[in-house]
Formats: C-alpha cells, structure tokens, sequence
C-alpha cells in the first residue's frame, strides 16, 4: 500500500503543528516525510511551538527543511499549513500549484478574498483545501446539529452562542491584528460558522459592539457582541470574550425553535433538549476538540470521505468577520456578503 507523504509547513501554529502531526504517527497510510520551519529562528519556533524544530522532526521522524522551495520538491501529497494567519493564503496557493491537498490551520483567513483565491486555485488543481475548524469535529456539537436538522425543536428562532478564550497574547504575530486577525479573526470561525451549521442559514446583518478590557497588547477589542439577523429569519446573539484567564467552559450554545429549546456546553451532558415533554440528556461528553480533524484531512485526500468543512464555508466566516469588522469601526448594522 502507498502511503499519504505529509508534509509539515511552519511552527507559527504550535497547537496544530506539533499535536496534529504526531496524531498521523498512528496512520499507517501516512508517512511523515519533511517538516520545513521556513528558516525562522529557534527562539520563533520554540515561543510558538514549545519544542524546537529539529527536536519535533526527530520525534516524527521527518526531514527539517529550512527553504520552502526544497520542502515542495520532497514529491510530497499533502502538506498542513501552521504559519502566521496572514500567511496562509500564500503557502496554500503554493501547495496547490505543487499539486499537494492542504490542511490550513484555523482560520484560513479573516479576509473573504484570500478564500476567494484560494477557491479558485483548488478548482483549478483538482485538489483538498480543508480549512481547520475544530469545532465541526467535536462530539456533543455534531449531535446538537443532527438534532436540530432533524427537527426536533422545529424551526430554530433564536441561537445564542458564548465563547471563551483567552486572547493570543504570547507571540508577537498573534499580538499583531495584522498577522493573526487579532481575537475576532482569530476566533471569529467558530462564531459564524457554527451558526451557520447548526441553522443551515447564511447571515444577513450584524451589529456589533465591542472594546479592550484586559489585553491593550494586542491593539484590538478582546470582548466583541455581536447581534445578528440570519436568512431565514431567525435572530443571533454571539458573544466572544477573550479576557476570561480561569477554566470555564469554552463554548455554550442555546438555540430556540418552535417547538423546543437544545442547549449545550462544552462540558458536562453533551446536549440537553427541552420542550413541552420534557427534558432529555445526551451521554457525559469527552472528546478532545480536533482529535479527528488531521485523519479527516487524510481520508479526504485518499478519497474515502467528502470535506465536512467546504472553502465556501472558510469565506462566510470570513464575510462574517469582515462585517463585524465594519459594524465595530462605523457603529451601524452592516449586511454581510452575499452567495456566490
């Protein structure tokens, strides 16, 4: 059997770099054949990956490469691109023109043309972009969205959805709204996109509010709300804090329909669903958040499943984002960009 040659491209994103390249150490259908640090320095990669380049090769076995062009020419399938976010776009247009599917760590861009781009380019090649979204992955909100499609609270009239993360402030990229998107565009994905998925509707307007509270390091708002009137009619509350320093539940999710009201948390029951008949619990809920999302990548490329997370859905977070951006700079509702 041929394996997948993967490639690592960049340290930036140590999260996805190091835990999703040593998930694949469990693939059989997956040799590890380079990792290219981009010729950043060690202190660089070090801050954001917490090991140094040649100490996480050696550990997965792979080449270290320090110049791009010499990573492509390893005849590699599929590369998984980590770099600073404003660089995505540049190295997975890269990848494509070298023929390799692509995993982009999250987001893929907070700006809707660099999607558009990498649209294109993907049609043109004939191959995976899988934009990272962890969320889409995770056990009670893959359960929570069956139930809703199902119908079980009827139509969805209201969804409220919390998130709690503590800004990026750590690397002097992520500090930069620039380079990372800052808080909104580093996290701005899960907000639009999980309403998106669990209502099957596309957002037409948003008004936002926000302001920095804790970080002024990272010149951008780190407590954003966001109101917002979906296609089909429903309304939205997203909430994105990004101050919060303890444990406490990383996502909340509420949404009320017709018939019904599910809720669920990122901890505890997996869902809770309550109406006239009552109240039902979903199973106690342990699923580390994008333990699956790099072996989905891989069976994408081999063909054995289809994209659960589409380019087209990378560019309505990203119009998403843009909107709330503007929202935020004129304090006007602004409608966000339409279908292709």
């Amino acid at each position: 059997m041929r394996r997948l040659r993967f490639g690592l491209l960049g340290f930036s994103q140590g999260f996805y770099a190091t835990t999703y390249t040593k998930s694949l150490l469990n693939r059989p259908d997956v040799e590890i054949v380079a990792c290219c640090d981009l010729g950043m320095p060690a202190d660089y990669v070090r801050e954001c990956a917490f090991v140094s380049a040649e100490q996480f090769a050696a550990e997965v076995g792979a080449e270290l490469l320090h110049d791009v062009d010499a990573f492509f020419d390893r005849s590699l399938d599929a590369v998984m691109v980590t770099t600073e976010v404003w660089e995505h776009r540049r190295y997975t247009l890269l990848a494509l023109e070298r023929g390799c599917h692509v995993f982009v760590g999250k987001p893929l861009s907070f700006m809707a043309q660099d999607v558009l781009d990498v649209m294109d380019a993907a049609a043109l090649a004939n191959r995976v972009v899988l934009p990272g979204q962890p969320l889409r992955y995770e056990s009670g909100l893959q359960e929570a969205a069956a139930r809703i499609h199902r119908g079980e609270i009827g139509k969805p009239l209201y969804v409220r959805l919390l998130l709690n993360h503590e800004a990026m402030v750590h690397q002097a990229w992520e500090r930069d709204p620039a380079r990372s998107g800052g808080p909104l565009g580093t996290f701005g994905v899960y907000l639009f996109d999980i309403v998106r998925w669990l209502t099957r509707s596309e957002f037409a307007e948003v008004f936002a509010y926000g302001d920095n509270f804790v970080f002024p390091q990272i010149n951008s708002e780190d407590l954003i709300h966001v109101n917002a009137r979906l296609s089909c009619g429903a309304l939205a509350a997203l909430t994105l804090v990004s101050t919060i320093t303890w444990p406490y539940p990383f996502v909340a999710v509420e949404v009320v329909g017709t018939d019904g009201v599910l809720r669920t948390n990122y901890d505890n029951y997996r869902t809770v669903v309550q109406s006239a008949r009552g109240a039902a619990l979903g199973e106690a809920r342990y699923c580390p958040m994008g333990a699956f999302e790099i072996g989905h990548f891989v069976d994408c490329c081999l063909g054995r499943e289809a994209p659960r997370v589409t380019l087209y859905d990378a560019l309505q977070a990203a119009r998403g984002i843009e909107a709330t951006r503007a929202s935020l700079s004129t304090g006007r509702p602004v409608a966000v960009g339409g279908r292709l």
